[in-house]
């Protein structure tokens, strides 16, 4: 599954070392966590707010809620809410970007806030 996924996202650059992006990971009002990029690495934590409750479980692919995630590519979590670049919004807009091909973390930025996939959001920072 995860070649299919990066196949599909090809055309797509990695993270760059020095690019710095932070995404708020809500569901409905509660802030469930941060999605933060940091010297070429993603990095999940969740907020106290979510540590603190009982109601909710923790995301499957991030189960234990005091640890914090790294890893230098983005978790299919994530990942999955980045458009194919074969379709013609997507594809545009990474050719109106500076460089050559757009990178995973503008990809995010600009499509990735809701999902059909799940009900969370991605807040940028």
């Amino acid at each position: 599954m995860l070649r299919k996924l990066y196949n599909w996202l090809s055309g797509v650059e990695p993270l760059p070392v020095e690019e710095k992006i932070a995404f708020k990971v809500m569901l409905q009002t509660r802030e469930v966590g941060t999605l933060l990029a940091d010297r070429g690495e993603w990095v999940f934590t969740y907020s106290d707010e979510f540590r603190n409750q009982t109601e909710l479980c923790p995301i499957v692919d991030f189960p234990d809620v005091k640890k914090q995630y790294r890893s230098r590519n983005l978790w299919p979590f994530f990942a999955l809410r980045i458009p194919s670049p074969e379709q013609p919004a997507v594809r545009e807009f990474i050719r109106s970007q500076p460089q050559e091909k757009a990178d995973e973390g503008i990809l995010l930025k600009e499509f990735g806030e809701r999902s059909i996939a799940n009900p969370f959001r991605l807040v940028p920072v």
